[in-house]
């Protein structure tokens, strides 16, 4: 799960900002993350979910199931680091600890 920002007031002149549009799978691995190869993976499988069946459709499945948890993982980790370094910024500088 991303970071939230807080909240804050809206200017009467400011307009709301354009959704990020989702890399493809070919944008992803020319020049995307990681995390952006996983999800645009992610999300082609589960567009190819509609023309599978049998034993194949089980394997996307768990593909799919794999993957999320990665992505999860990835985005977890991220926060986490985001967390960590705004908590940083926020602490005043101890200069005695120079």
């Amino acid at each position: 799960m991303a970071a939230r920002k807080p909240l804050r007031a809206v200017a009467p002149d400011e307009k709301a900002p354009e959704p990020v549009k989702p890399k493809t799978l070919v944008e992803a691995v020319e020049s995307g993350t990681y995390l952006e190869i996983l999800v645009a993976q992610r999300r082609q499988m589960v567009d190819d979910v509609k023309d599978t069946t049998g034993p194949a459709l089980a394997a996307l499945h768990r593909q799919i199931a794999l993957h999320s948890k990665e992505i999860a993982g990835l985005q977890a980790a991220a926060d986490q680091e985001a967390s960590e370094s705004d908590e940083a910024a926020d602490e005043p500088l101890d200069a005695a600890s120079l």
